[in-house]
């Protein structure tokens, strides 16, 4: 796998664009699963969403672009860990990320078959699993912390800095 100096762009507007959605999911949770009880409760008849069609159309979302981030991640790589990382980091990192790729592709995936089917025990599969996405949320926070202010390395920068972070992608060349 590649290891570039920089993320893409795309990466990195696609990683703003999750954390966005996953407050969304977060904010309209309730609602998503006040209608998913009244889908319960009345059988064959499904009522209206309302406005937990936001909770199911973010969730689709984040479905697309953790795909699209898992493909890019395969196609043009990550950058490596900053130099001098302890192993300790790099090892608890590369668990965290890809762990947010599991349940971010998972949960989207449990909550549409939740919802589909209708199942109770794939609705509380889905709920229930947003606490290991806030966990894995809190761990990332935790280590943008320590770099930011503990090794004072500017990983960050990676994310939110385009003079410093953002590499072109170029196109991929499958005959390689």
């Amino acid at each position: 796998m590649r290891e570039p100096a920089r993320y893409s762009a795309v990466q990195i507007v696609l990683h703003w664009a999750v954390v966005v959605l996953i407050v969304v999911q977060l904010l309209t949770g309730d609602l998503m699963s006040e209608y998913f009880s009244a889908v319960m409760r009345a059988g064959g008849d499904r009522p209206r969403m309302g406005n937990a069609v936001w909770h199911m159309v973010s969730g689709t979302l984040i479905l697309v672009f953790m795909g699209t981030r898992l493909a890019l991640r395969f196609t043009h790589g990550a950058p490596p860990p900053k130099a001098g990382s302890p192993g300790w980091d790099r090892v608890l990192s590369k668990l965290n990320h890809w762990a947010f790729y599991v349940v971010l592709l998972a949960m989207p995936l449990v909550g549409a078959a939740a919802y589909l089917i209708p199942s109770r025990a794939l609705g509380n599969l889905h709920e229930n699993t947003a606490v290991l996405l806030l966990a894995l949320v809190a761990l990332h926070l935790a280590g943008v912390v320590y770099h930011q202010f503990i090794r004072k390395d500017g990983l960050i920068r990676r994310m939110i800095d385009s003079e410093h972070g953002v590499e072109r992608v170029p196109p991929v060349n499958p005959r390689r």
